[in-house]
């Protein structure tokens, strides 16, 4: 399992499945410990915690099928009835940023939208990851994930750009948000994009 920050693996104990997280730091460890549990009790689409202790979690294990392999799974078969699975993460955002506005009296984001961690699981979306959250605007959290949708390989094909739209175009909609700053938040998060992966994505300035 992928992850840039931390250790991530599958794990069998007791002949089940579970997912072993060690955390490099002690502060993304507290943020996504006090969050996976407060969003649980709340409701929310999460893993349980079945076991904790100094820097590491064992996690329920949701599988494998992540967000990112069912946006890349519709592309290469040109599927196009995408709406219900944005409606599916539009509707997981909403409880997200409800439950934790209720807990803590201001706006939470995710910040790290990286499509991997969302795993679908029984015809439902689950969230995974929240030791980057803090607080922002949700407008941020829409734009970089309609720049990542643009910009998984392969960039910026015509099938992304239409997903794209309509992801806008829900989560404007959906979560009550300013599409003209979630495309301000796009703009930067492509910057950023272009600075981390030092590559020029000339294909996407060219659809502004």
């Amino acid at each position: 399992m992928i992850s840039k920050r931390n250790q991530v693996q599958r794990v069998i104990k007791d002949n089940n499945s579970y997912i072993f997280k060690t955390f490099a730091q002690a502060d993304d460890f507290m943020n996504e410990v006090e969050l996976l549990k407060i969003l649980k009790e709340d409701g929310a689409n999460v893993p349980n915690i079945l076991e904790e202790g100094h820097n590491f979690l064992f996690l329920e294990d949701l599988g494998d099928e992540t967000l990112l392999n069912g946006f890349e799974s519709m592309e290469k078969h040109n599927r196009t009835e995408y709406k219900d699975l944005i409606l599916k993460l539009s509707k997981w955002l909403e409880i997200f940023y409800s439950i934790t506005f209720s807990r803590y009296g201001k706006k939470l984001i995710l910040n790290d939208v990286n499509f991997r961690n969302f795993i679908l699981f029984e015809n439902e979306i689950y969230g995974i990851d929240f030791e980057q959250s803090c607080t922002g605007a949700i407008e941020t959290d829409a734009g970089k994930l309609s720049a990542y949708a643009l910009t998984y390989e392969p960039s910026i094909t015509q099938w992304k750009i239409d997903f794209r739209n309509e992801l806008i175009d829900i989560l404007s909609e959906e979560l009550n948000i300013d599409r003209q700053q979630i495309l301000n938040e796009e703009k930067k998060e492509i910057k950023s994009i272009e600075n981390r992966r030092k590559i020029s994505l000339d294909n996407y300035w060219n659809l502004l």
